[in-house]
């Protein structure tokens, strides 16, 4: 079966978790023995190291290979590219979306690409940025659709919606210009959709989404289970992991944790992100709180044998954060706030611990509670593992095949 894969990005050019989902779908796939390629985009020209590695026109595909998959890229015309968007101020960025939802030199170079190649499928996954008129040209070209869904963005450009903000301001407009209605109309019913957590699912079907597609909950697949070498002290090491951004509950979680007076409790945070500056200064005086900015994966594997628990934060509805799943496969129970599909990957005391979202109160006593029965908490690794060891890729793609090939049947 020749399937083709469309993602707004694609490894190296990563954002957030949707895009290295992309990748081990890909991956697995190649695997599986399918012929599978991807389409994805690149900035008009990709510098390394200080030297630019191509330079093209804007009209130009590239070809390169990622995990032995073949990747066709191209720039998809617009005032910038997707992951820029900080760089500008937000009348530019709204005018950015408008014509990323009608993105003509976007179809026009899909569809080349997909008329050469002729896959028997096409499984799109986050398409801002690439162009929300994919969806109608394959439903054109009447090849079979399945899109994966990552966060709410269909409904709201930010793909974000914070907590108590529900009815924000620019919530409000984008649905007054008719904004879900559009991207109703252009995603249509695709054959198949999949969502890694129930409550995605149910916010689309609320906004009348996907009405005539099969629809399948699949959590996110994993690469496989390992065990971190723990090493035991006398502290609880929490550890923070993604995006310093205000809506993912850092801040406040800082704020909080200063207030816990327990010298041998320390938090440690990774990543970067625009309140990165904030952040550091909420900490200053608190010599417990200990920041790492952005990690590579073979940097971070040196610290989680440090760590007790992993703490996710977010005042923001999150579908399936990939941080949890890396976590528990890792062994490392997590305290997440309950908000969005994020509860749906938890059992409170088995793999992990809920809080209500916003209700840092609760967290801050959850913590003092974890510190004192802290010998309860290794033995909690096994539990994590097992927790997920279903979401293992094997199964994820052997899923998808499957209700591919059932739909064949039908």
């Amino acid at each position: 079966m020749k399937i083709c894969i469309i993602s707004n990005l694609y490894p190296p050019f990563v954002r957030g978790g949707a895009e290295l989902i992309a990748a081990m779908e890909a991956e697995g796939l190649k695997k599986a023995w399918q012929h599978v390629f991807v389409i994805s985009t690149r900035p008009a020209n990709l510098h390394v190291h200080g030297q630019m590695v191509w330079r093209t026109g804007l009209w130009t595909s590239t070809r390169d290979e990622v995990g032995e998959v073949e990747v066709i890229r191209f720039n998809p015309v617009n005032l910038y590219y997707y992951l820029d968007d900080f760089k500008f101020p937000s009348f530019v960025r709204l005018f950015w979306h408008l014509f990323d939802i009608f993105n003509v030199f976007s179809y026009w170079k899909i569809k080349s690409i997909l008329l050469k190649e002729k896959p028997d499928v096409v499984i799109t996954h986050n398409l801002m940025g690439i162009g929300f008129l994919i969806p109608l040209l394959i439903k054109r070209l009447k090849i079979r659709h399945i899109h994966t869904l990552h966060d709410i963005q269909l409904s709201s450009p930010s793909g974000l919606i914070v907590l108590g903000q529900e009815k924000a301001w620019q919530h409000r407009f984008f649905r007054a210009i008719g904004y879900v209605k559009i991207m109703r109309f252009l995603m249509g019913s695709p054959e198949i959709v999949i969502s890694p957590s129930k409550f995605l699912l149910d916010f689309y079907s609320r906004d009348k989404f996907f009405h005539k597609s099969k629809k399948f909950v699949m959590p996110n697949p994993i690469k496989g289970l390992a065990s971190v070498a723990k090493q035991s002290t006398d502290n609880l090491e929490l550890i923070y992991l993604g995006q310093v951004h205000r809506a993912k509950g850092v801040l406040e979680l800082i704020k909080n944790f200063k207030q816990i007076a327990e010298p041998k409790i320390r938090l440690h945070i990774v990543g970067a992100g625009p309140e990165l500056f904030r952040a550091e200064h909420l900490a200053s005086e608190d010599k417990r709180i200990i920041f790492y900015g952005w990690l590579p994966h073979h940097e971070l594997g040196k610290i989680l044998p440090q760590m007790d628990i992993v703490v996710v934060p977010s005042l923001c509805y999150e579908n399936s954060p990939t941080v949890i799943y890396e976590s528990l496969s890792l062994g490392l129970p997590v305290l997440a706030a309950d908000i969005g599909g994020t509860a749906e990957l938890i059992r409170e005391g088995i793999n992990g611990w809920i809080f209500p979202a916003g209700d840092f109160g609760i967290l801050k006593n959850k913590i003092k509670g974890l510190y004192k029965e802290k010998d309860k908490i290794g033995p909690m690794a096994d539990n994590c593992r097992r927790s997920v060891a279903a979401y293992n890729l094997d199964n994820y793609i052997n899923h998808v095949l499957k209700i591919i090939g059932e739909d064949t049947n039908d």
